[in-house]
């Protein structure tokens, strides 16, 4: 049995009949409402439901995510340890030369990444580059070929005045081994509080010998058994005087002239001595120096390296 409807024009029921455009109407109508049924139903099911495949990404994101927080305060910590390294060092050097760490010729602060993309670089651009830096090289080289120049006709000009220069260790048959504090704050061992340590400590058996640095004449002895104890006081004339304190015998008496390498004391430990040692002082116009950069005549360059470590590691005097 068909449907009917109310036609108004003929005031009566007529069979509703339906033709083609209205079932193809019904027909999109239904398609469209399925698929919207169809997307909200997906929807509900992925805000609320969870796939188990979902549920372990998940988890293993929020590990990833705790992983990485870990990884970058560790990486924080490196940060600031290497940045302390760094502070370290460049106070380790400034304390062993008494200058700043020197700028290395190729540090990478301007290389605009250049070793980031030398594996995709052509070849002619790393042959360009090296040639530059080889340029660089060879101009530094020339500059310190001139400084080593100047250096040794200082050294012809200065001709036998080079002898009045400090330049060898004070101590009779020398070793590293014997080698204590330096300039510096150090703490006093009979105080125990840090004072200026004006020179460098040598240490040896009581009654070895001490020898002169550098021709000059004797400008002062000392015999007391307080405070530095024997000491004398050099004047080598060209504005450098050296002191020897805390000796045992003294050999030289005052004016008398020396040459280099003399004997003029003995070891001892008179005053305030804690062990038998020497106290070296070099001083140039009233300023105290480190004697260890005078010791060039004497030391070779690893020598040199293992006093200045001993003396920058060492933080008590023997005085």
């Amino acid at each position: 049995m068909g449907k009917y409807k109310f036609n108004r024009e003929q005031l009566k029921f007529v069979e509703d009949k339906k033709n083609v455009k209205d079932w193809v109407k019904r027909i999109v109508k239904y398609i469209v409402v399925s698929i919207l049924l169809a997307v909200l139903y997906y929807l509900v099911i992925s805000l609320f439901f969870s796939t188990d495949q979902e549920r372990q990404l998940g988890r293993e994101n929020k590990i990833l995510e705790e992983e990485y927080k870990k990884m970058a305060r560790k990486m924080d910590l490196l940060d600031n340890a290497v940045q302390s390294l760094q502070i370290k060092d460049r106070e380790i050097y400034r304390s062993i030369f008494d200058a700043d760490p020197p700028r290395f010729l190729y540090d990478g602060s301007d290389d605009n990444g250049f070793l980031d993309q030398i594996d995709t670089l052509h070849n002619e651009k790393i042959i360009d580059r090296s040639r530059e830096e080889i340029r660089k090289i060879e101009s530094q080289a020339g500059n310190v070929d001139e400084a080593i120049s100047m250096i040794g006709k200082a050294f012809e000009e200065l001709g036998e005045d080079v002898r009045n220069i400090p330049s060898i260790v004070p101590v009779r048959n020398f070793s590293i081994s014997q080698t204590g504090a330096s300039v510096g704050k150090k703490i006093n061992p009979f105080y125990k509080s840090v004072v200026m340590h004006g020179g460098i400590d040598l240490l040896g058996a009581t009654g070895t010998e001490i020898i002169a640095p550098a021709r000059g004449i004797v400008e002062k002895t000392v015999h007391s058994k307080r405070g530095e104890g024997n000491t004398i006081t050099i004047n080598h004339q060209n504005g450098y005087v050296t002191r020897y304190t805390h000796l045992g015998d003294i050999l030289v008496r005052q004016g008398q002239k020396i040459e280099q390498g003399a004997v003029i004391a003995r070891i001892g430990m008179s005053g305030m001595s804690f062990v038998p040692h020497l106290h070296y002082e070099i001083i140039y116009e009233e300023e105290n120096l480190d004697p260890i950069n005078y010791f060039f005549a004497d030391l070779n360059p690893a020598m040199f390296r293992e006093m200045a470590t001993i003396t920058a590691n060492t933080g008590q005097s023997l005085d």
